[in-house]
């Protein structure tokens, strides 16, 4: 019995003692530098200026069905969200080299948010594999659906930094 209570009081000797001003001192600076790199990292991000979304089947660039000028830096909604539809039925007009579209099932929808990120929402791949994808949020990371050949990447003024 006596042997426990020296490990004990051993665990609890005089230089583990709380001290009040010391370590509220500690604990408001430990508080103080998180709320700083948390500031930091969401309020020091690159402008979203000249964001777009570059749609490929292949390599080839597409551009909106409904876009006249055929521009293929497809622009983010203001508000909402605005969903791009490409069936087979568009053959070759939104290809531009003779090539046909070929994907599982009869269409393929991407749909743009306007929080700058996008999504495949419709598709018919086996087991359903690119619109159980989920959003894409960051530039330059690309929403690839294999199965139907298709690629959506938004594309920014500046270029992420990623960790190697």
């Amino acid at each position: 019995m006596d042997r426990k209570k020296r490990l004990v009081s051993g665990l609890f000797d005089d230089n583990l003692r709380y001290r009040p001003v010391k370590d509220s001192i500690l604990i408001f600076l430990s508080f103080l530098m998180v709320v700083i790199i948390v500031l930091v990292t969401f309020l020091v991000r690159p402008s979203l200026d000249n964001v777009h979304v570059e749609i490929r089947y292949g390599t080839t660039l597409l551009w909106d069905p409904e876009d006249e000028t055929r521009n293929t830096a497809i622009p983010f909604p203001e508000s909402g969200e605005y969903t791009i539809t490409y069936t087979r039925e568009d053959g070759e007009i939104f290809l531009g080299e003779g090539q046909q579209f070929d994907f599982y099932g009869e269409e393929v929808a991407i749909t743009l948010y306007s929080d700058r990120s996008i999504q495949i929402t419709k598709e018919q791949s086996p087991y359903n594999v690119c619109s159980r994808l989920g959003r894409i949020y960051d530039p330059y990371m690309p929403l690839a659906c294999l199965p139907n050949n298709f690629q959506a990447t938004i594309v920014a003024s500046y270029f992420p930094e990623w960790d190697a």
